[in-house]
């Protein structure tokens, strides 16, 4: 069951067009628990608009509280992640990077469709093969936001150290966290919303040029994402979804009495022959004999 749903409206340009993502926070916290047991390393959840959803352990260390205490350090927090998941979603990967403090941190986008539902983040961690030197480098750069290094040294001592060959190794281990969450269904698109918004657009240009690209654009989205949503509403790709309704369109225009060409043009086939040949391989028979027995039934 479902607990504690987090949902957010995230607008991808052109339009306002909105995507909905959903968290599942409880069952997510209980993931991110398990994986702090095993690995030993604080992880945070970020949506696609670089908010955080949930982290564990939700106390941040010493050191970061301490940064995070002045209002130039907690700008620069957010600025250092906000650029980090774009690089992510730059890349579609994880990569690894020093933080602004001088702390060693990793993240990867959580994708599906094509398009990014969020971030995971492995954060505050120390080289072990060089902790001395590191963490001078981070008393130092605390500095800059008015901590001092009585201060940020002994509560350096909160953030965890770990070797290179581990830290890559936790890296590969968030990436299949990531891909977790959306298998699972934690994080997800929620398109109710959209879904509606794309079926009536096809149906007020059914008789118009409709391609992938046209729709792509309309909606701001990504060709594997819109295919994605396709399938989520419609069962079947979108040119699929298309066809199907435009050879309905035009039973319905044949039915009403409508000439062959007429029903051509008004459902959005255009080119006559064409339209023939789809519609006799949908239905087994031609339009003219379709429109005839439409005749007879009244």
């Amino acid at each position: 069951i479902f607990l504690d749903f987090y949902s957010f409206i995230c607008y991808h340009g052109m339009g306002g067009t909105a995507m909905i993502s959903s968290f599942d926070i409880h069952n997510l916290d209980l993931l991110l628990k398990d994986f702090y047991i095993a690995v030993g390393i604080r992880i945070s959840i970020f949506d696609d608009e670089f908010r955080l959803v949930t982290e564990y352990p939700k106390e941040a260390p010493k050191f970061c509280t301490l940064i995070r205490g002045t209002e130039k350090g907690l700008a620069a927090c957010h600025a250092c992640d906000e650029a980090a998941m774009k690089r992510a979603k730059k890349l579609r990967g994880p990569h690894i990077y020093t933080c602004h403090a001088g702390i060693t941190e990793a993240v990867t986008p959580i994708q599906l469709g094509g398009g990014v539902l969020g971030y995971a983040i492995l954060a505050h961690m120390l080289p072990r093969e060089d902790v001395k030197a590191a963490a001078c480098r981070a008393a130092d750069r605390a500095a800059r936001y008015g901590v001092p290094k009585e201060e940020s040294l002994p509560a350096l001592d909160s953030i965890t150290q770990r070797s290179a060959e581990q830290i890559r190794a936790a890296v590969r281990v968030l990436d299949a966290i990531a891909s977790y969450v959306y298998i699972s269904n934690l994080a997800r698109w929620k398109n109710d919303d959209l879904s509606v918004r794309l079926e009536k657009f096809i149906e007020e240009n059914l008789s118009g040029e409709l391609s992938g690209e046209i729709v792509c654009k309309q909606f701001s989205c990504s060709r594997s994402m819109l295919y994605h949503l396709s399938m989520q509403t419609f069962g079947m790709g979108l040119m699929q979804y298309v066809r199907y309704r435009r050879i309905e369109r035009a039973k319905q225009l044949l039915e009403e009495g409508r000439t062959v060409a007429e029903t051509a043009e008004g459902s959005g086939f255009g080119d006559y022959n064409y339209f023939c040949k789809v519609f006799r391989k949908a239905e087994g028979i031609s339009p003219a004999e379709y429109r005839k027995r439409a005749f007879f039934r009244r």
